[in-house]
């Protein structure tokens, strides 16, 4: 789906950047929806699963698409004694997921795809967040933090995606510009105290520059189908 795209990114800077970028696109007249693959945070409550960063995600949508339909793969912390027994146990599939976002890609100008995590982490035999990246075909933006580590993990994550001809079209980066570029457009340097506020940090994202990387313009929603959030 043109401008759709994947976040990826160590640790929970990859979900508040992801979020950063949904409010930017909206600002620009986009109708946006976010896919995660897995929520690492969902926790079984009243006959139902939650998911903080999911529940996130629905609300920076422009569609109020049911928690189900944005994460196909709730997976509660497994050393969690009240969650164990509740741990997923449907092992995650590139073909289901590439489901879910023809699903979401009806109804919207693009999906943003939250693959906040360690893109190496297994997420089931042979199977890690990279290769969901390589399956449903998206381009790639980086969001990583100014420290040593998050630099190495986030040139590392460049290196992976070029080595298997995933286009990585521009990074976000939390807190102090980086010394290094990583071979592709800085797209925002969002201030740390301002990350986990998307709609201050959108502001930090350079719309015009993302727009066009994305080969997409402002204002092409499509019709409200009624499900919109105005």
């Amino acid at each position: 789906m043109p401008g759709s795209f994947f976040v990826l990114g160590e640790g929970e800077c990859a979900h508040w950047a992801a979020l950063a970028l949904m409010a930017c696109l909206r600002e620009q007249g986009l109708r946006i929806a976010a896919l995660m693959p897995l929520a690492r945070d969902a926790q079984w409550r009243q006959g139902r699963w939650h998911s903080e960063r999911v529940a996130q995600l629905q609300a920076a949508s422009s569609f109020a698409f049911p928690a189900t339909a944005l994460c196909p793969w709730p997976q509660p912390d497994p050393t969690d004694p009240s969650q164990a027994a509740t741990a997923q146990r449907h092992p995650p599939n590139p073909d289901e997921l590439a489901d879910s976002f023809a699903v979401l890609a009806t109804w919207a100008d693009l999906v943003v795809v939250d693959g906040a995590g360690d893109p190496e982490e297994s997420l089931a035999p042979g199977l890690a967040i990279d290769d969901m990246v390589q399956a449903l075909g998206l381009p790639v933006v980086v969001a990583c933090e100014n420290s040593d580590t998050s630099r190495r993990q986030a040139k590392a994550a460049v290196m992976r995606c070029r080595e298997r001809g995933i286009p990585v079209i521009g990074w976000v980066v939390a807190g102090e510009p980086l010394g290094c570029t990583l071979s592709a457009p800085c797209l925002g340097q969002i201030p740390a105290d301002e990350l986990h506020d998307p709609a201050r940090a959108s502001r930090r994202i350079d719309a015009s520059h993302l727009l066009g990387l994305l080969g997409v313009g402002g204002g092409v929603g499509v019709q409200d189908p009624g499900q919109a959030r105005h």
